[in-house]
């Protein structure tokens, strides 16, 4: 009764407080303005509800039928897609692969998944019914109301380390002074073998230099002699 008598109080049903009529009188107030129309009655229906429920249900059943037609597959233009009720969105368990795609851009995948050549008619009928049920743009804290368009995030590539050892700089240097494997060339299809032991090959030592400094010393007394014949051909008077 006390919810009845705030009612009639912000109804201003009297300019009397109410604290001085009996609970009768109260009511009588009520029926009199409900005669006088002044009041609308109005009964909440029983699966009011339970609306939301319901919808959520049909959305599901739609969901379901739509999977089974394209045997879990929907894709287009080399991506692929995914149809979830509204109130499963947080409760898919790979959400964080997928991303959802806005109204606009949703109706026109769905257009193009029922004008495909390989599309069959029952499964157009119920992609043309879902695009009438997709839920509008949103933004949070609000929720969205209908089916979502979701799709599916292209994962990119990612280097894994490795699970060796890392080496040691002595395992390092030991690869470096590792001997080079022999390269043995294929002339008309036959492998021909090179035993590079037998080559003579110009090697520099201290001998070559010394016999280049031995010439050097040779050429120089020559020349010397030279000049002294020279020297010695010439008269007293020359001298």
């Amino acid at each position: 009764m006390a919810k009845v008598r705030d009612f009639v109080s912000g109804a201003r049903l009297t300019g009397f407080p109410l604290s001085s009529f009996e609970d009768g009188v109260v009511l009588g107030l009520l029926r009199t303005a409900i005669k006088a129309r002044d009041l609308a009655v109005l009964r909440r229906s029983a699966g009011a509800a339970h609306a939301p429920e319901r919808a959520t249900a049909e959305q599901r059943r739609l969901v379901r039928k739509i999977e089974g037609k394209s045997r879990r597959s929907l894709s287009y233009a080399g991506r692929q897609y995914r149809l979830v009720a509204d109130a499963d969105l947080t409760r898919l368990a790979d959400r964080n692969s997928y991303e959802v795609v806005p109204n606009r851009d949703a109706a026109a995948v769905l257009d193009g998944l029922a004008k495909q050549s390989s599309t069959n008619a029952d499964l157009v009928s119920l992609l043309t019914e879902a695009r009438t049920r997709l839920a509008a743009d949103w933004r949070r804290p609000q929720m969205p109301e209908g089916l979502i368009l979701l799709k599916q995030i292209i994962a990119q590539g990612t280097v894994r380390p490795s699970s060796e050892p890392a080496f040691t700089p002595s395992q390092l240097q030991q690869q470096q002074f590792e001997p080079i494997e022999e390269v043995h060339p294929m002339i008309d299809g036959t492998l021909v073998e090179l035993d590079l032991s037998e080559v003579d090959l110009p090697e520099e030592s201290d001998e070559s230099e010394q016999s280049d400094g031995a010439e050097a010393a040779e050429d120089s007394e020559a020349a010397s002699e030279t000049a002294d014949a020279e020297e010695s051909g010439k008269s007293p008077h020359e001298r």
